[in-house]
């Protein structure tokens, strides 16, 4: 998931990133060890997710991009940053639609037609966890117990400071076996959507 979100980015020419590593540090750090572009950093498996900006303040710019992790999508980056320079928030988030966890089903009266793929919720919009931020978001954050969706995004809508790039494409989180078995067959496949590097070849490790 890492190698490919890094990709991701890296299609917006955004080759340098910070890993807030915590669970499996140990591991994530052997993996980018020779990365000259990757830094990983002990941010402890007790942080949570805006407290682990705490720990990272002295290395933050004025203005980064920050994800979750756990998602993968076709989005343009460059277009979220160029939102968010725009109309400066604390945070411009990417705001996709939910895949439906079930599948639907086709009816003709009381026959059923047919039983399709799982489908995606067009009414709804989520995180989804492509954002771009400004450094003052460091002043939202009082402890390294506190939550970025539950308590810090919520205080920055209720004070304008949140904006969403309406993101209408490819969008999937990696949360359940059902999302790994799906992402990973999208990819064998060759079917992934957010393999888009755009013919940029440059290096991440």
């Amino acid at each position: 998931m890492l190698w490919h979100i890094l990709k991701i980015y890296a299609t917006a020419q955004i080759y340098t990133s910070i890993i807030a590593a915590g669970y499996r540090m140990k591991q994530i750090g052997s993996a980018f060890a020779d990365s000259d572009n990757v830094r990983v950093v002990d941010t402890g498996v007790r942080a949570n997710t805006a407290g682990r900006l705490l720990r990272l303040a002295e290395v933050l710019p004025d203005t980064f991009c920050l994800t979750y992790a756990d998602g993968l999508s076709d989005v343009l980056i460059e277009e979220v940053i160029s939102l968010h320079l725009r109309t400066r928030p604390t945070v411009t988030l990417t705001a996709v639609h939910p895949p439906s966890r079930f599948g639907e089903l086709a009816l003709s009266g009381d026959v059923v037609t047919a039983f399709e793929e799982k489908s995606v919720l067009r009414s709804a919009w989520i995180n989804g966890g492509f954002m771009v931020v400004d450094r003052n978001i460091l002043d939202w954050i009082p402890t390294e117990n506190t939550s970025l969706e539950e308590d810090v995004l919520p205080r920055l809508a209720a004070a304008g400071q949140l904006m969403a790039y309406r993101h209408e494409g490819f969008w999937h989180c990696m949360d359940t076996l059902s999302d790994v078995k799906y992402l990973n067959r999208l990819w064998h496949e060759g079917k992934a959507p957010w393999h888009m590097w755009r013919g940029d070849s440059s290096p991440l490790l």
